[in-house]
């Protein structure tokens, strides 16, 4: 295996995946967890790198092992060089470039339940939804007029790997309601002063769960339009939750309506 230094052009790339936002169908990792799981769903990892003086563990070692086979271009690099790339202090000395999947709408088309994140900003707030949602069955997600990316590094780390294995399109607030209608979705519209208590609803339908940005809530335009409201009722001094939280909430009373 070819061993490089800082000033090689694949080391300087795999700088320019983690600072920069110019590869949109890039993330980069080097938690385990979320390697493995880009195995298992058969991703394609553009760029692998990996410290040489590592002392990996059997299992470690295993899955560099299986990463390299399935790299499309694998170097070694050493300690000090890793430390300048590593996403946190307790790394295992592999890091990756992930390739994320394409999807169209028409993919979406037979799904039964879908969450639509509506302009959000914060990386941790998607990722936390994103790992609830492989919880809960749901099929797909509808990034609407995202302020942070689905390659976000922080959005791949705080999901553990799940943004790369839910479906997700990434659609402007028109093209998420043409959606919406031509495919039979019913809007529910996570609002915390409207509508009717989140348990009321069967969700037998094409259910389309949607909440909004963290501190301006769900874009007006979509009660301009047909929909059904639900709020969670809060008994203390506070009128809403964080996102995360509410968007695991119901998503969890869709997967058990749906299940029974």
């Amino acid at each position: 295996m070819e061993r490089i230094s800082k000033s090689h052009d694949k080391f300087k790339q795999m700088k320019d995946y983690i600072k920069t936002n110019h590869f949109k169908d890039i993330t980069v990792s080097d938690d385990l967890q979320v390697l493995s799981l880009a195995l298992e769903y058969n991703l394609k990892i553009e760029l692998l790198l990996y410290s040489y003086e590592e002392n990996y563990k059997e299992e470690t070692k295993k899955l560099l092992d299986a990463l390299i086979l399935a790299s499309n271009e694998v170097y070694e690099i050493s300690s000090a060089s890793y430390s300048s790339l590593s996403l946190k202090d307790n790394h295992a000395g592999i890091i990756a470039a992930i390739k994320l999947k394409e999807y169209k709408m028409d993919d979406f088309k037979d799904f039964n339940f879908i969450m639509i994140l509506d302009h959000l900003e914060i990386p941790g707030n998607i990722g936390t939804i994103y790992r609830t949602l492989d919880s809960c069955k749901c099929e797909g997600v509808i990034l609407v007029d995202s302020i942070s990316k689905l390659n976000n590094e922080k959005i791949t780390s705080s999901s553990r790997g799940c943004s790369l294995i839910i479906p997700t399109l990434s659609l402007s607030y028109i093209e998420a309601l043409e959606f919406i209608k031509k495919y039979g979705f019913t809007p529910y519209l996570g609002e915390p002063e409207l509508g009717l208590d989140y348990k009321s609803y069967d969700y037998k339908d094409k259910t389309a769960i949607v909440v909004g940005n963290e501190r301006f809530g769900i874009n007006p335009d979509w009660y301009n339009h047909e929909s059904k409201k639900v709020f969670i009722p809060m008994e203390g001094n506070q009128n809403s939750l964080n996102v995360g939280v509410a968007a695991s909430i119901l998503a969890y009373e869709v997967y058990m309506k749906k299940r029974s």
